[in-house]
């Protein structure tokens, strides 16, 4: 099943199995884990394009005769550009939780509360090189709801910053990044399904 977390996080998957993969995370504290270690992925996947990855520019022919090699193979198919970009990523991670050791006078703290569920949310952003990391704080969520974070910049794009299965400690903490950079955030969003479970927008 952990394989199939990846592609739940990446918004990957049809209704029918993204429904047992949540099914399954609100049991599998392994997968969970997984997931949660990969939150950041989706932000930082917004920052690698297709063209990372072309290929380089053939040399200029040779001149002088050179001796005929033998046939190579015939070259395996491309792997979809998807992938490779989630191999960089991953790898990209590395770096981004090392960052995160340092540089918190950069940070700022927004929060909301929603009276009417009693959910309380607490982000930090914190503006880095490639966008700007988060990390949210929920407290009072129903246990096993599937969550979404979701970034609304002030132009009024979005970009989805991370996954995760709510309620299963007193107070959830979630990593999460957006290519966004802070001062261009308007606000965060948690949806679970299609519902709004709150809004955290800057102090005023």
């Amino acid at each position: 099943m952990i394989t199939n977390v990846g592609a739940y996080l990446l918004g990957a998957l049809d209704p029918a199995d993204r429904a047992v993969v949540q099914a399954h995370l609100a049991g599998c504290p392994v997968c969970e884990s997984e997931l949660l270690r990969m939150a950041p992925l989706p932000g930082l996947l917004q920052r690698v394009q297709e063209a990372d990855f072309a290929e380089p520019e053939p040399d200029a022919p040779i001149t002088e005769p050179v001796p005929v090699a033998p046939a190579a193979p015939a070259r395996r198919a491309r792997l979809p550009v998807l992938v490779a970009a989630v191999a960089v990523v991953i790898a990209l991670a590395g770096i981004v939780a090392a960052q995160t050791l340092g540089r918190k006078s950069d940070m700022v703290t927004w929060s909301a509360h929603d009276p009417a569920s009693g959910i309380r949310a607490y982000v930090d952003l914190t503006q880095r090189p490639w966008g700007t990391e988060l990390s949210i704080r929920m407290r009072d969520v129903p246990p096993g709801k599937p969550c979404k974070l979701v970034v609304r910049a002030r132009d009024g794009s979005r970009e989805t910053a991370g996954w995760w299965a709510a309620g299963t400690t007193a107070e959830e903490e979630i990593p999460g990044s957006t290519s966004f950079d802070l001062s261009a955030i308007a606000k965060v969003e948690v949806i679970s399904g299609d519902n709004i479970v709150i809004d955290i927008t800057p102090p005023d």
